[in-house]
């Protein structure tokens, strides 16, 4: 329920954007980044006043780049964390596969 008088809602307020930059001229170039805003929000009205809290995650998706002659590119943006994390889970899985087939073999010996 929102208080109409402070905005402020009771229950927790999924947070959901894609947010578009400044442009940005580069040389011959004009350069946009994009992100996604993802998180939650709450407030709560009580009789000594409004608390609130939050938690955001700021995500950059894409950059878009207009050439000169009006083409547009849009240029993912690759998550490094993300792809560290899949190579270390990858590994991890393949070191413990061949483990387990070094003890198949080996009790079959």
């Amino acid at each position: 329920m929102e208080d109409t008088l402070t905005g402020a809602h009771e229950r927790p307020e999924r947070i959901d954007r894609t947010l578009v930059g400044e442009p940005m001229v580069i040389g011959a170039r004009t350069v946009q980044p994009v992100a996604r805003l993802t998180g939650w929000c709450m407030a709560k009205n009580g009789a000594s006043g409004v608390a609130g809290g939050g938690w955001v995650r700021l995500k950059p998706v894409e950059v878009i780049v207009r050439e000169p002659d009006g083409s547009e590119q849009r240029v993912p943006v690759l998550d490094a964390d993300r792809q560290a994390w899949q190579g270390i889970w990858r590994s991890g899985l393949a070191v413990a596969g061949v483990c387990l087939a070094l003890i198949a073999v080996r009790r079959l010996v």
